[in-house]
């Protein structure tokens, strides 16, 4: 069984993340656009959405690892309008 991030669990992963990143962590992911590398929460979105996050959500006593769940279509609509993209669904 798959796991569905709620929008309240996802908003918490990024911005958990956008803190370690505003506080000098490494990005797991590579951002070519200079504007779009400097925006922590963009950087923090397009990991969950990659999938290469390294979190983990305990719902109702359960573990669940965020790189394995699916994500609220409200990470692909953020990055969207970030970045202009185009992109058809989540994982």
């Amino acid at each position: 069984m798959t796991l569905v991030l709620t929008r309240y669990e996802a908003a918490r992963v990024m911005g958990l993340r956008s803190l370690q990143l505003s506080e000098g962590s490494q990005a797991n992911v590579t951002v070519a656009d200079e504007r779009l590398r400097q925006n922590f929460r963009y950087v923090a979105a397009l990991e969950l959405f990659k999938g290469v996050l390294d979190a983990q959500i305990r719902r109702n006593g359960t573990v669940f690892h965020v790189r394995d769940a699916r994500f609220p279509a409200c990470v692909t609509i953020l990055l969207d309008t970030e970045d202009g993209g185009n992109r058809v669904s989540c994982r």
